[in-house]
């Protein structure tokens, strides 16, 4: 199903695809004033169950999901609301709708299928911009982390500075990887204005549609092993973001790496 414009709601980030027609906006459950204005829907569509709902009845479908799995200290709930590009239907505008439930690390239903968690990616070699010579898949030291982006993906650009912390965190026990198909001459003009402190792969559009999955930015975790464990959306940050909040999926994710590589 192609998406062309998707709002996602509690945790997420701005997100493009390389034809620009995804956009995404990020709320936190308890802080809307970010949404994109939009027109208001007569109804809302659950992509799911195709089930047409009024403001009423997907306010009490959103609350009942949340009650059904309530945070907790040890296993924290995050339910991620996407509304997709709104559509006519008989003189009525109709908001379709998908969702993602997670605890912890663990996803209870999620949208996207990504196929390629579980695949084993073979030990291939890349020169970065700056000429270190660099192994993707196989078996390493470290895990590694690979984010997929480009230049022009303004959701790429708005993670950059949570990327950075996160890489200035674990850059001693993870392998940090940025993986483009823009040329190195347009990255490198790029990072003459915005530090991305990652090791920089450009012109690698054979190795992202192997194991990339849906829009940009997308973020890859993998084992010492070079199987592809996690597969993440973009990071929700903002200027005014909690940096320990942004990150907390994320690091939850390569503490769980780490812990199964001793």
């Amino acid at each position: 199903m192609k998406i062309h414009f998707l709002i996602i709601l509690v945790i997420g980030t701005i997100g493009c695809k390389q034809n620009n027609n995804i956009k995404n906006s990020v709320t936190d459950k308890e802080d809307v004033k970010h949404r994109v204005t939009m027109p208001k829907p007569d109804f809302y569509k659950n992509l799911y169950t195709q089930e047409l709902l009024n403001e009423s009845e997907i306010k009490n479908f959103r609350n009942s999901l949340i009650q059904d799995y309530p945070d907790s200290i040890k296993h924290k709930f995050r339910f991620i609301m996407m509304f997709h590009r709104m559509v006519d239907s008989a003189g009525y505008k109709i908001q379709p709708f998908s969702y993602d439930l997670r605890i912890g690390t663990d996803y209870i239903k999620r949208y996207y299928s990504y196929d390629k968690i579980g695949m084993n990616i073979s030990p291939r070699e890349f020169r970065t911009i700056k000429g270190k010579l660099i192994q993707i898949g196989g078996e390493q030291s470290k895990p590694t982390m690979i984010n997929l982006w480009f230049t022009r993906c303004r959701g790429c650009v708005q993670e950059i500075p949570a990327l950075n912390e996160l890489q200035k965190r674990y850059k001693r026990k993870v392998n940090f990887v940025a993986m483009t198909f823009d040329d190195a001459t347009e990255v490198e003009k790029f990072l003459e204005k915005k530090k991305f402190k990652f090791h920089h792969i450009t012109k690698a559009r054979s190795m992202i549609n192997e194991i990339g999955t849906k829009p940009y930015p997308e973020n890859i975790f993998t084992d010492k092993f070079g199987n592809i464990t996690h597969i993440e959306r973009g990071l929700p940050y903002n200027e005014n973001s909690d940096m320990d909040v942004v990150l907390e999926h994320f690091e939850s994710i390569i503490e769980e790496l780490l812990t199964n590589s001793r």
